[in-house]
């Protein structure tokens, strides 16, 4: 057996090159991470958040994880979101990825994270989706205009029969300029909004993408039928949690203990119990639980990013480039240092 290690380095662009925005690659790669997730064929911990003295608004995390099934890989992303970067003219998020083999430990891919970090998250929308909107749904609110708005429209355009978007922000060019790109990619009916009620009202689908640090979405908006995609920290008041029908989340621990906003500011006062949430949607994937029952049942679907989640698409990724022949080939070690 070789003792060299060797590694594969992947950078925006090839990532890019071998589909990493193909939303039903997404799809059934996030699919995928939620059945694992359902079957306990993973390990998924609390992400580990970072924080740094006088900066409050920095958001550094990592989410390590391992995965079973046909990955058989460890893995860990590293995001970092630094709102002063603004400010500098240079992103405000970026990240990487390590894959790790499941049966050595050794290193298989570091990769570019920015990417999986946007579109990992419209997927997992798109998924729940499948189990949890009505399957006749044709018209969603989406409130929050920037990146990650139009990723989650794109994936639940995906999965439903949508034809009409109305988009609100607080900055009326952006919401028309989200609505625009929408209509040329997605071919859908799309307009900019200035008031978000009652386009929530109408709306088969809503999406709050925002960073609003007080809630504003009321109960009263949400007509039957409606599911609630959200994935802020503030954008509902505790009334829509405690009367919709029912609650799911991706990680129900890791929203309580680690989470931020709302819903984990209930739990802690004792708002709201562990009985009071449905499910995690990787039990409704595996079949343990029921998705959508009745077409007027009001369903939020409450999530916050896992490693479950991430690491399916990191690792088809990574696949895709080793099937194509794409990275550069960085050699960790010719011969371990132990054993020099």
């Amino acid at each position: 057996m070789s003792l060299r290690c060797q590694c594969l380095l992947l950078n925006q662009d090839e990532i890019l090159q071998v589909g990493a925005t193909d939303i039903h690659f997404l799809l059934e790669a996030v699919e995928e991470g939620f059945r694992l997730h359902g079957l306990g064929d993973c390990t998924n911990p609390p992400k580990v958040k970072l924080g740094r003295p006088g900066k409050p608004r920095d958001l550094v995390m990592a989410l390590p994880g391992y995965l079973g099934g046909d990955y058989h890989m460890f893995g860990c992303k590293w995001v970092l979101a630094i709102p002063d970067n603004v400010e500098r003219g240079i992103p405000r998020s970026s990240g990487l990825i390590v894959l790790n083999d499941g049966e050595t430990g050794w290193p298989l891919c570091v990769m570019d994270g920015t990417i999986v970090n946007i579109v990992r998250t419209g997927a997992v929308s798109g998924v729940g989706a499948r189990y949890l909107a009505r399957p006749d749904s044709s018209r969603i609110c989406l409130i929050g205009a920037g990146p990650q708005g139009r990723m989650q429209v794109a994936a639940l355009a995906a999965v439903l029969p949508l034809k009409e978007v109305e988009v609100f922000d607080l900055v009326r060019e952006r919401a028309e300029q989200a609505a625009a790109y929408l209509a040329e990619t997605l071919g859908l009916s799309a307009r900019a909004v200035d008031d978000p009620k009652p386009a929530v009202q109408a709306a088969d689908v809503v999406v709050t993408a925002t960073i609003a640090h007080d809630p504003y979405l009321a109960w009263d908006w949400l007509r039957p039928g409606t599911f609630y995609v959200d994935m802020a920290s503030h954008d509902a008041y505790p009334e829509v949690y405690l009367r919709a029908d029912k609650v799911i989340v991706d990680d129900w621990r890791q929203l309580k203990e680690h989470g931020t906003g709302t819903l984990p500011e209930m739990y802690a006062a004792g708002q709201i119990k562990d009985d009071d949430i449905y499910g995690e949607l990787g039990e409704v994937v595996v079949g343990a639980k029921e998705g959508r029952r009745s077409p007027d049942e009001i369903i939020v679907f409450k999530h916050i990013g896992i490693a479950a989640t991430d690491l399916p698409v990191a690792a088809g990724i990574y696949r895709r480039a080793r099937e194509r022949e794409l990275g550069t080939s960085w050699t960790v070690w010719e011969k371990p240092w132990s054993a020099m």
